[in-house]
């Protein structure tokens, strides 16, 4: 942490060399001296910045003992804590009802001075005791909001507002009505890891910044219509929103008939025009606060099962994911529902993750399942099958209207009794496909004009739904023009949308699904049951899987090709218009939504039962000794247990990182596409599977045998800024033999040249060099060059950054290799003290993360055929990140390649190219030389 708040203060604006101007001469780096001595040696920054003020007028701040400017950087700027001292004139007179005399002016000044804690219990003499600042606001704040009554005891109150701040050390403090500090914490994780105590911020930042401190979930849930059942299993049902939309009735239609069978407490993340309906359902109902995110409802969920034995979650559509992840991470077994294309769902990843956190997953096609395991693969780099997606269209929902029993699309829109209607559905927009509907329909007017079928003069071309205006510059205006201009404008009629869908289906001949990408639409469904005809286009739905495995009445077309659709159209008119009941009559067997339920409760029990194995895998005495939270470092949530996401992904048949140092979970894994075994056995052998001939060594610190050989450190450079980093790491090799090989694309200064020499007690030898082949190919060069037969041992280090990562993942990888592979002193000395071996021949740092060979298998081979070695079947333990330490006599093999091979000029492609197969092989080279490989770990560390 300490490096970081240095780069910190260097790279802040500050000018150093007037803070330093004031100092003694001896002192070498003032950044470094006002980082651990800022109190000593103040700073101040004319018109931004006084740090002696700041630590008075922010004793949290001075309590943690973190860096003032550090603090204002990170976090005080963005509160608004202010770094300088406000001069008497700009000061506001403070007005306090509690601190008024009986005549209503102000008493003494001393009653309104922001002390020290010790001065308001001890009194300054002269004056009466007062607050400090954290207790005096918290006092007027909790009047003000009016949780505190008026005629409060005051000395009852000011003990308990002393509680309260102390219990706030412990994270624990909490005011019924108004601020939970557990809720708090888990709402706002920046809050919880800043150097402030999170009560304190939410009394004097995050109250007046609207920041949620408080949720009474009662206040949210409304009883239901349905009385609880004894002895009945509880459900909870969760529909992402309750908009008269697809996925939300259908989400109303499983609630209602679940409630049949179970005690039904209904959920939405938004409201809704059905939000009545959803209350109804149910006995009883919830409005999910998700716009607080998963951590309010991981609260919202605690408190519902205070009051109910929730069996198990079935969440309707990824956009519940949020729930998903709340249910999951709270141990409750998750039944989702998913309804989208992978394609289309924001952000990029939802759906994946929405397979990876649901037990059991039910889609109503295999053409939406294969879209979100091509995500799950793409995305997320999962590379074995996954075994909860189960394939069960929704069924028939057999609305009707209760209004206008005698309302008629063609009276409505004066359409003659001879007409041939064509129609599509849905909100005019892009994805609905209306533009490619009426392509379609164009081109079947055309062929049948160009056949003399009178037919043609027959057609007519109707749109069911709302969008369509004149206004609406983003589809409606091309569409006119499509229509004018193909003179199909008395033929096209756009109603808007109706009562009764079924109703105006009944009376259209044919039923075109267009879209570009629509999962299985309840129109469709309605289509089949009152015997349409279908067009639809391949791949773009389920119902094109549908009408295809049952043989119905029905078109499919290419993929996004009107004028085929037309063409099929055309060809088959008679057939699709003949309404001789097949498809109503498919729509009957395949279709009915109480099948549909009944197997969604077997999938209720399912997902119940791996929950258990889980749950019997994660206390038994192998997993417990075996897996390393410390390692894995994954969760369903911020807060959640890691050993439950691991094992629940495991369940799955799936994996996103190794549970414990030394594993090869991947070859386990890979055993399950040729075979089944029970989860039992499943676990058993993951946790029992290493990689032979790689051992890892677990660092412990007490290093303390030397290694007596020569060592040669080869140090690339191309971000020079983080050559203080890397120095205060070679130092702790400042008692070993090293000398250090610099290669550098950028210019060195002189302070870094001096940084580097004083980081190795050998020589620093320096070499400039345009920027070609990244870290790879100067170390070759070096290697070859200068170091293979004069040095033992060569390490090789470069200034990893990945700028194009997000979250700091690049520094966050960084600081975990050179941690592991240097460290201390003492575990340094651990690391190359392996090297005492001789059949030891590489050192790296092992690494929680599956990788593979990715695109390099032709690269890889490139590297191999002059060395006359054959590729390995799997390339998944190698040095991440290219940071390692090696035997020079093991890496021999480096001499046989040509000079330029690691030559590549920038741009270098982010995967697949002879330097990522470099890494990969490196293993290989040690081990067909007859050289063993290790690799260290220290515990805790993960990045």
């Amino acid at each position: 942490m300490e490096k970081v708040h240095y780069e910190i203060l260097r790279n802040s604006g500050v000018d150093w060399a007037e803070y330093r101007r004031n100092l003694s001469e001896d002192v070498e780096d003032p950044v470094l001296l006002f980082l651990d001595q800022y109190e000593k040696y103040p700073l101040v920054v004319p018109g931004y910045f006084d740090s002696s003020f700041y630590l008075q007028a922010n004793p949290d701040v001075k309590k943690q003992g973190v860096n003032p400017l550090v603090h204002y950087i990170l976090f005080g700027e963005g509160e608004g804590r202010e770094s300088l001292p406000v001069s008497p004139e700009d000061k506001e007179p403070v007005h306090d009802e509690r601190y008024v005399g009986e005549d209503g002016d102000p008493q003494e000044e001393g009653a309104h001075k922001e002390i020290s804690e010790d001065a308001s219990k001890s009194g300054v003499e002269g004056e009466e005791p007062v607050e400090n600042p954290m207790k005096h606001h918290l006092r007027k704040l909790l009047f003000e909001s009016e949780v505190l009554p008026k005629d409060a005891a005051e000395e009852e109150l000011s003990q308990w507002l002393d509680d309260l701040i102390k219990d706030s050390e412990l994270s624990v403090a909490r005011i019924e009505g108004f601020f939970d500090q557990k809720l708090y914490e888990a709402v706002y994780p920046d809050i919880k890891n800043a150097p402030i105590n999170s009560f304190q911020h939410f009394i004097l930042h995050g109250h007046g910044e609207g920041r949620t401190g408080w949720l009474d979930i009662d206040e949210r849930l409304t009883l239901g219509k349905e009385k609880e059942k004894e002895n009945t299993d509880t459900l909870l049902v969760v529909s992402h929103e309750a908009s008269a939309t697809g996925a939300p009735v259908v989400a109303l239609e499983v609630s209602r008939r679940l409630s049949e069978r179970f005690n039904v407490i209904t959920a939405t993340l938004k409201g809704g025009d059905l939000r009545p309906y959803f209350v109804e359902a149910g006995m009883l109902h919830l409005d999910a606060p998700a716009e607080n995110g998963v951590a309010a409802l991981e609260y919202t969920l605690r408190h519902l099962l205070s009051l109910h034995d929730i069996q198990a979650v079935v969440l309707n559509s990824v956009e519940s994911m949020s729930m998903a992840d709340a249910a999951a991470s709270m141990g409750l077994p998750t039944l989702s529902l998913v309804h989208e294309f992978a394609e289309y769902t924001r952000p990029v990843g939802k759906i994946g993750r929405m397979l990876m956190t649901s037990d059991i997953v039910i889609y109503p096609a295999e053409s939406l399942a294969r879209s979100g395991i091509h995500e799950l693969r793409e995305k997320a780099g999962v590379k074995h099958s996954i075994n909860n997606i189960r394939i069960r269209p929704q069924g028939y929902l057999g609305y009707r209207s209760d209004e206008d029993h005698e309302w008629s699309l063609r009276k409505a829109l004066s359409l003659k009794e001879d007409s041939v209607i064509i129609a599509g559905a849905g909100h005019v927009q892009p994805r609905k496909g209306v533009d490619w509907f009426l392509e379609a329909c164009h081109h079947l007017y055309q062929i049948l004009s160009d056949r003399k079928d009178p037919v043609a003069e027959r057609l007519q071309f109707v749109w069911l739904g709302n969008g369509y205006h004149q206004d609406d510059t983003v589809v409606s205006v091309w569409l006119d023009a499509y229509i004018n201009r193909t003179g199909m404008k008395h033929q096209v009629h756009f109603p808007g949308a109706v009562k009764d869908v079924s109703a105006a289906l009944r009376e259209a001949d044919i039923y075109l699904l267009t879209s570009r990408l629509d999962p299985f639409p309840n129109v469709a469904v309605d289509a089949l049951n009152v015997d349409c005809g279908i067009g639809v286009f391949r791949d773009s739905s389920g119902i094109a899987d549908f009408v295809e495995k049952h043989s119905a009445r029905a078109v499919i077309a290419d993929y996004g090709d009107p004028y085929h659709l037309g063409m099929l159209l055309a060809d088959n008119l008679d057939n699709l218009k003949s309404r001789d009941g097949k498809n109503s009559e498919i729509c009957r067997q395949h279709l009915d939504f109480d099948e549909y339920v009944d197997g969604l409760v077997k999938s209720i029990d399912e997902a119940r039962l791996r929950r258990a194995e889980t749950r019997e895998a994660e206390l038994s005495p192998e997993f417990l000794v075996k897996f390393n939270t410390g390692f894995y470092g994954l969760a369903f949530t911020e807060e959640g247990n890691k050993a439950s996401h691991f094992l629940n992904l495991l369940r799955k048949g799936i994996a996103l990182a190794k549970p414990f140092p030394g594993s090869d979970i991947q070859r386990v894994l890979d055993s399950l596409e040729e075979t089944s075994i029970s989860f039992e056995d499943l676990t058993r052998g993951v946790l029992s599977t290493d990689v032979p001939g790689m051992s890892v060594k677990i660092l412990t610190g007490s290093g303390v045998h030397e290694y007596s050989g020569s060592v040669a450190l080869q140090f690339h450079v191309f971000f020079a800024d983080l050559i203080p980093e890397y120095c205060a790491y070679f130092k702790a090799l400042k008692h070993l033999d090293v000398d250090l090989f610099v290669s550098h694309v950028v210019e060195l200064s002189e302070g870094s040249l001096k940084a580097l020499e004083e980081s190795v007690t050998g020589r620093v030898f320096t070499r400039k060099i345009d920027n070609c082949g990244r870290d790879v190919y100067p170390f070759h060069r070096q290697f070859v060059e200068e170091i293979y037969g004069n040095y033992d041992v060569v390490g090789h280090f470069h200034t990893k950054k990945s700028s194009d990562n997000a979250d700091g993942v690049g520094d966050r990888w960084r600081r975990y290799l050179l941690g592991n592979l240097i460290g201390s002193e003492e575990a340094a000395n651990e690391v190359l003290g392996l090297f005492k071996d001789d059949k030891v021949g590489i050192v790296f740092a092992e690494d929680s993360h599956l990788v593979d060979e990715a695109s390099n298998g032709p690269w890889i081979e490139q590297l191999l055929e002059p060395l006359g070695y054959q590729r390995w079947t799997h390339y998944r333990h190698f040095p991440l990140g290219t940071m390692f330490w090696a035997r020079a006599s093991a890496l021999k093999d480096l001499l046989e390649w040509k000079d330029d091979i690691f030559a590549l000029d920038e741009p270098v492609p982010y995967d697949g190219s002879v330097l990522h197969a470099f890494e990969r092989i490196l293993p290989q080279l040690v081990m067909e030389n007859e050289y063993e490989v290790r690799r260290v770990y220290t515990h805790g560390t993960h990045w």
